[in-house]
């Protein structure tokens, strides 16, 4: 073969070579394109986001759980902490995750906080008010009747449920978040909830389905900062199932209920670490601060 055929034939190589890769690149982008095309240019891209909870290992369910798509969010700050020693462990506690981004970030002096779960430890529903929020604040297990504990910190003796009732067992009063907004709606005016916290000791399992189905979460809030709790004995069909909340609350195609939640943060608790069956006796976390802003109130270019 001459020198003038071999070269011919290693250019028309080539050009058949850059073909088929720019095809395979041009494939796999349009298939990420259409897993990440959402209402939010920030959703999230962990492939393991796109599995159903169902089908998911345990070790799957502990990646999803710790995963964050923290570029959601620039400028995310902690309120509220205090340093904790027990358990051989000293961290800081208390604290909440808030996205301060211009677009979702509450208002310095004219904001409102719902602080659900507060065992008399008040160093996030200070550190709003230090703000300027005007917070609310409940509790059933502390004994306390309804109080001003300062000028914008109003106290409440009452939980959080997926009904309206009462704990017979503990006496505890218990609203959901859509009587709660009622019963307040004279003292705040009908307004968005800046940031609504909770830490209600596995309340939040029935609490998050309420308020999706309810619209409250849609329509109401506009971050959600929620300590999360299992048991280091619960077979992988409730951690599942308690992931499939968490997906229906971070859906992409957003819906008059559910959907379009940003999570911008998740942290485990640093005292809640145990070894877990599930794992075959590997240690992970069995309680996790997760933190999400409402995508609806975080307007982006695709929005």
């Amino acid at each position: 073969m001459t020198y003038f055929n071999k070269r011919v034939g290693w250019i028309v190589f080539s050009a058949m070579v850059s073909i088929l890769l720019g095809t395979s690149w041009m494939i796999y982008f349009h298939q990420r394109r259409q897993l990440c095309s959402t209402s939010d240019a920030k959703a999230p891209i962990a492939p393991w986001n796109y599995k159903a909870a169902e089908s998911m290992s345990a070790e799957e369910v502990f990646r999803y759980l710790h995963w964050t798509n923290g570029t959601s969010c620039l400028f995310a700050v902690d309120f509220g902490f205090f340093v904790w020693n027990g358990e051989g462990v000293a961290a800081p506690d208390g604290h909440k995750a808030i996205c301060l981004d211009q677009s979702i970030s509450p208002v310095y002096g004219n904001c409102l906080v719902y602080s659900f779960g507060i065992g008399n430890q008040w160093s996030f529903d200070e550190s709003m008010a230090h703000f300027g929020c005007n917070v609310y604040s409940f509790d059933p297990s502390m004994g306390d009747n309804d109080h001003d504990e300062s000028q914008n910190i109003h106290f409440y003796n009452l939980g959080l449920a997926a009904q309206d009732g009462i704990i017979p067992s503990k006496q505890w009063k218990m609203k959901t978040a859509s009587s709660v907004y009622q019963m307040l709606i004279h003292r705040h005016g009908p307004v968005l909830i800046d940031v609504f916290k909770m830490d209600i000791e596995f309340f939040e399992w029935e609490v998050i389905p309420q308020m999706m189905h309810s619209g409250f979460l849609a329509k109401i809030v506009k971050q959600l900062a929620v300590e999360i709790h299992f048991n280091v004995s619960d077979p992988l069909e409730i951690f599942r199932h308690r992931v499939r909340i968490l997906q229906d609350l971070e859906e992409s195609s957003l819906s008059s209920y559910s959907g379009g939640f940003i999570r911008f943060s998740s942290r485990p608790n640093p005292w809640l670490k145990r070894q877990l069956p599930i794992l075959e006796s590997k240690e992970d976390y069995i309680g996790l601060e997760l933190a999400w802003y409402n995508s609806r109130y975080y307007p982006t270019p695709q929005s």
